[in-house]
């Protein structure tokens, strides 16, 4: 691939990459900025649309509140003999029972209507009422409907005093019509409510005014009794045709805090077929639940001030849509807004697919300019250049003069085309210079590597005698160790067969004397007997001689042979290392028993109660499936070592005392502590002890090889570890963790 194609490839590349990453950080931007401005666009247009849906309700209430309070003043102020008069003005008593509006009076465009159930005559109370209720909406209902449905007084006796744009209530109203069940009258019922408050009647369908419709009522109380409500109906079929956004997949509901469907654009005739009350519940449609459930926690957990709060928006616990809502005014509904986010963020992945499609078309142009550029300033350039260096080259084969090379048109070329024929010149001189010392390397080169063979072959005999020296230092190492352990045995040996003369010779002269002493005392028992008579206390005198030398001979005969078993069992384990299961106390004694003799046999060694105290603290019945020999030279050598070099500057005033205890007693495991009160190791010296021949009793009968025999055969043989603590002055431990059951060898 040529330069010029290289750049135009790579320059491209660049660019690409550069758009990638502008339209992933657009994308990244526009979803942030989505993220952060959504809530505050949703909870704005969720709050305008409630302020909008609760401004009539708002002034509903203020309309029922100012109409209750007007007519309490103008029934107060009416004169009964005005009210009678007014009465018979205005009203009659049909054919049918019913009390309505003379027909030739009624005018429903301009006048309320009216209908009265009483058709036994009507009290003064009654038709005073009538009266106040027909002027009061006469003057001010025109001017409340619209925007209300109606303005109307409800009548306990079943009757309705009711302005409504073109509606004659009273010619439809028959003897049997009753608005005592309306939720108008219920909930205006001192029984339901005793605190007298204003309140809103749930969504009802009307069936005189075949409507949906939502009241305001305030409970109409006159002379300390119930008498009726005043009150405004209001049509919701505004608010059931909430608007649908479609494209941006958000949808406009009303909730009541209920849990009521109030208004929904796709579920129009599910809430018709409800009467208005399409429960949540019985929906089960999961996107409402989730968001009635995020609606009423919040609630929960604010209190008071959720419910007079402005609006909120939040991302479902899903994160699959935004859930904005506001309370409305007047009834207890929110207007909610339900926004998909998959709908929203398809919408910021095409932002950013369109961003990237313009910036490949801007690249295609880009990078048609660069080729043009780049093979006009680049291109041609260089294969002028090109040229010029396949000649050199045939030039410098030929080692002919070099010809100068032409001029480019720019300034960096003409500097380029100098520099390149004095390269030129450069070259052809290198290359006459080089020639003649590549003979002189060639012959050097040649000398190097007969050199190299030399320490080639060096080398390799050096190899093998570090081998055979190595493979030597191990061999005598191991036969150290061994003499070392034959040495230990030789003393103890040694040790044990002077120990065995002192009784042997003993028992041995016990016997001479014992026999003398029965000879003798047999002779004179023989003259005794002949010459008569024999004395008693003579004989029990010569038999008392008797037993006292065969009791010294018994004595001293088995100590003789119980210092002999103790050796032969040690020789044996140790000359055999042989696996079996024993008793940890017994092998203890049995080596502690030996140990004297072999103390008392090193050179210049004195016996172990003058070199200090031993005690053993481990418990019977602790059984070991191991190495006894093993386990017994070591033993052996650590409390030697201890009475030899340990106690040799003990400082102590009660003495030296070498301690062996178990420490802890496990299933798998033991822990063993050999322990003295002597000088210590000094820290220098204490990395050193398990190394051959190391020993600070050079010249004085000390190998070097004691303590790293105990290292080798605790971890060998024995399969566990050996720890050494020691304070200077303070004396030393070493502390053994061997497995209850050895491993295999």
């Amino acid at each position: 691939m040529s330069l010029a194609r290289q750049l135009t490839v790579q320059i491209g590349a660049v660019i690409v990459l550069l758009l990638l990453c502008l339209a992933l950080i657009a994308q990244l931007s526009i979803a942030r900025l989505t993220s952060a401005q959504v809530p505050s666009i949703l909870m704005r247009n969720v709050v305008l649309r409630a302020t909008q849906q609760g401004q009539l309700f708002a002034q509903a209430q203020a309309s029922v509140a100012r109409l209750h309070a007007a007519w309490l003043e103008r029934a107060e102020a009416l004169p009964p003999a005005q009210a009678e008069r007014r009465f018979a003005e205005l009203f009659e008593r049909s054919a049918d029972g019913v009390w309505r509006v003379k027909p030739a009076l009624v005018d429903a465009k301009r006048r309320p209507t009216f209908y009265l159930q009483n058709g036994q005559g009507l009290s003064a109370d009654e038709r005073l009422r009538a009266v106040v209720s027909h002027d009061l909406l006469a003057e001010q209902g025109p001017a409340l409907v619209p925007p209300f449905f109606s303005a109307y007084v409800d009548f306990v006796e079943k009757g309705l005093m009711v302005y409504s744009n073109g509606i004659d209530w009273g010619a439809s109203a028959t003897p049997a019509t009753d608005n005592f069940d309306y939720p108008t009258m219920q909930g205006s019922d001192p029984k339901r409510n005793p605190r007298r408050e204003q309140f809103w009647t749930p969504v009802y369908f009307d069936a005189e005014a075949k409507t949906w419709m939502v009241s305001v009522i305030a409970p109409l109380d006159w002379r300390g009794r119930w008498v009726g409500t005043v009150g405004h109906d209001i049509s919701v079929d505004t608010l059931l045709n909430v608007p649908q956004d479609v494209e941006n997949g958000s949808k406009a509901i009303i909730l009541s805090r209920d849990g009521y469907l109030i208004a929904h654009p796709d579920l129009r005739e599910r809430i018709a077929q409800a009467n208005g009350q399409l429960a949540l519940a019985q929906l089960k449609d999961p996107v409402l639940d989730m968001a009635y459930a995020m609606i009423r926690a919040h609630a929960q957990s604010q209190g008071a001030v959720a419910d007079t709060s402005q609006g909120l928006a939040m991302q479902s616990p899903d994160g699959g849509h935004w859930v904005a809502w506001a309370p409305i005014a007047g009834p207890n509904w929110w207007s909610v807004t339900l926004l998909e986010k998959a709908r929203l963020d398809q919408r910021v992945r095409g932002a950013a697919y369109w961003i990237l499609a313009f910036s490949l078309l801007a690249l295609g142009l880009t990078l048609w300019m660069v080729r043009r550029v780049i093979r006009r300033l680049v291109k041609q350039p260089l294969g002028r250049l090109t040229g010029a260096v396949d000649t050199l080259a045939e030039q410098l084969a030929q080692d002919r003069e070099i010809e100068p090379m032409v001029a480019g048109s720019s300034s960096d070329l003409r500097r380029l085309s100098s520099a390149f024929d004095a390269l030129g010149a450069q070259l052809l001189a290198r290359q006459r210079e080089t020639q003649s010392q590549a003979q002189a390397l060639q012959h050097e080169v040649t000398e190097r590597r007969q050199a190299e063979g030399e320490v080639r072959q060096l080398n390799a005999t050096l190899e093998d005698r570090v081998k055979q020296r190595t493979a030597a230092l191990l061999q005598a190492q191991d036969e150290l160790v061994r003499k070392e352990t034959l040495a230990g045995l030789g003393s103890l040996v040694a040790g044990v067969a002077h120990e065995l003369n002192t009784p042997i010779g003993n028992g041995l002269m016990a016997v001479d004397t014992a026999r003398t002493a029965v000879g003798a005392a047999l002779t004179q028992l023989q003259e005794q007997a002949q010459g008569l008579p024999l004395r008693r206390s003579a004989l029990l005198a010569n038999l008392q001689t008797v037993e006292q030398g065969l009791d010294l001979a018994l004595g001293n005969l088995s100590r003789s042979a119980s210092l002999v078993q103790d050796f032969k069992q040690v020789s044996v384990d140790r000359a055999s290392l042989q696996r079996r299961l024993f008793d940890l106390k017994l092998v203890c004694d049995e080596v502690l028993h030996l140990l004297p003799y072999t103390l008392n046999a090193r050179p210049q060694g004195k016996s172990l109660h003058s070199r200090g105290v031993l005690r053993v603290e481990v418990p019977a019945d602790v059984q070991l499936d191991s190495y006894p020999g093993a386990f017994g030279q070591v033993l052996g050598n650590l409390v030697e070592n201890a009475f030899v070099h340990g106690l040799a500057n003990c400082q102590s005033e009660s003495g030296g005392e070498v301690l062996i205890r178990l420490e802890s007693l496990g299933s798998d495991q033991i822990v063993l502590s050999v322990s003295d009160n002597g000088g210590g190791i000094p820290p220098a010296h204490q990395s050193q002890v398990f190394k051959p021949f190391f020993t600070t009793k050079l010249g004085e009968g000390g190998s070097g090889l004691g303590l790293h025999l105990v290292h080798t055969l605790v971890s060998n043989v024995l399969g566990g570890s050996i720890e050494l603590r020691s304070t200077p002055g303070q004396g030393t431990v070493f502390t053994l963790t061997l497995p209850r059951r050895a491993p295999q060898a």
